[in-house]
């Protein structure tokens, strides 16, 4: 699929779920309760796995399975190994906090998943409670290793923010000396719960980046959004992500499934698509598919705002 700019659209991420079993400071508000149980009562399983099927139909070829945190999802294994057996996806990752990921990780695999992003925004286990408010850093860390062992593709995910996480930069750096990881860190982004804390939190990645001797540019064969640099003879990678100080807006080629039916064509537009009305023919959803994603916007307006456009949070979109 192309958009009216020629951007080839071949990346979906789709949500599973809004709820999640950690309350990031950043992201999701500390006192917030969800009014039942069920995960997601707007989308059922077979939703779904006609979207995944439909995508791929239309030329989608990578599928990343999101949240809130896709592993409370209860039918993540089915639909995974349906993505991968039944769409022919290869290309399948979760972005996950990593809580629960242990005992998982070995049945996800055998169903398909090939890439796993944790985030992670500290190593030290009181800063890392401080900023989650729930969960232990030694269940992500023990999470993080097995994928490893199980030749999982991992790439820890950090958010930087000033006065908080930014004095464990080495400390990050130094784990792709000791393990075949990419460890990326993000900017922090003027987007629902992190709104509150980006005029004195935000850190430029680049003049960041700049601080850290010895890394070299590193070759990404896989053309992401991410610039990667790496220490000599290191097993992985050290990536920044930097959707405010240098966009890539136009090498942009996702689009997001939110777990309420709608689409996103980008992130920070307030603009979403409802594509439940077509969940019940091949045809109509394809016409209406393509046709929406030609409209996809050109850029974001977070350079000249300091504000996402965006009603929702970010766990109410996917990461």
């Amino acid at each position: 699929m192309k958009d009216k700019y020629k951007r080839d659209i071949d990346y979906l991420r789709v949500s599973l779920t809004d709820h999640c079993n950690l309350r990031c400071i950043y992201c999701m508000p500390s006192n917030i309760k969800f009014e039942n149980d069920n995960v997601n009562d707007v989308l059922s399983f077979d939703d779904y796995k006609f979207i995944v099927e439909n995508f791929a139909k239309q030329g989608i070829t990578k599928i990343r399975f999101t949240g809130g945190e896709p592993l409370l999802y209860p039918y993540l294994e089915e639909l995974i190994s349906f993505t991968s057996k039944e769409c022919n996806i290869k290309n399948i990752a979760i972005t996950t906090n990593g809580i629960g990921l242990y005992d998982k990780i070995d049945k996800l695999k055998e169903c398909g998943l090939k890439k796993v992003n944790i985030s992670l925004d500290s190593l030290k286990p009181d800063k890392y409670s401080k900023i989650t408010r729930l969960g232990k850093l030694e269940d992500v860390i023990k999470s993080m290793e097995k994928c490893v062992e199980l030749g999982i593709i991992v790439k820890l995910n950090c958010v930087l923010i000033n006065t908080l996480n930014d004095d464990e930069i080495c400390d990050f750096v130094e784990l792709t000396k000791k393990y075949p990881i990419d460890v990326r860190f993000i900017e922090l982004m003027p987007i629902g719960e992190g709104e509150k804390v980006f005029k004195k939190g935000y850190i430029n990645l680049n003049k960041m980046l700049e601080k850290v001797s010895g890394l070299k540019v590193a070759i990404d064969e896989e053309k992401s959004v991410a610039e990667y640099y790496k220490f000599e003879n290191a097993k992985g990678r050290v990536g920044i992500i930097t959707p405010m100080s240098c966009s890539f807006c136009s090498e942009c080629n996702k689009i997001r499934l939110t777990s309420s039916g709608t689409i996103k064509l980008c992130l920070h537009s307030r603009e979403e698509i409802d594509i439940k009305p077509y969940l019940n023919d091949d045809i109509m959803f394809a016409d209406f598919i393509n046709s929406a994603i030609l409209e996809k916007p050109k850029e974001h307006n977070l350079l000249e705002t300091n504000k996402s456009e965006t009603n929702r949070k970010m766990y109410q979109i996917g990461g």
